[in-house]
C-alpha cells in the first residue's frame, strides 16, 4: 500500500475543505491545487459546501481526528 498517496491525497483534500471554508472560489482553490473546478466541487460538496460552518467543523474534525457530528 503506498502510503506517501494516501497523505498527500488526505492532505490536498485537508488543504481544499479549509480553503472552501475560508470563502474561496472553487475556482481559485482548483488552481491552486492544479485540479479540475468540478473535482474540487465534489471534495468540498462530501465536506459540505457551500455551508461554511459545516465546511469548518469537518476542518477541525480533521485535525482532531473526531466525526463531524450530524445535524438531526
Amino acid at each position: 500500500m503506498n502510503t506517501t498517496a494516501t497523505t498527500t491525497d488526505s492532505t490536498v483534500r485537508t488543504m481544499i475543505v479549509t480553503m472552501l471554508a475560508e470563502g474561496s472560489p472553487v475556482w481559485y482553490v482548483a488552481g491552486m491545487v492544479n485540479m479540475r473546478s468540478h473535482d474540487v466541487y465534489v471534495i468540498g460538496r462530501e465536506a459540505g459546501y457551500p455551508d461554511k460552518a459545516r465546511l469548518r467543523r469537518a476542518v477541525w474534525a480533521s485535525k482532531n481526528r473526531t466525526r463531524v457530528p450530524q445535524a438531526a
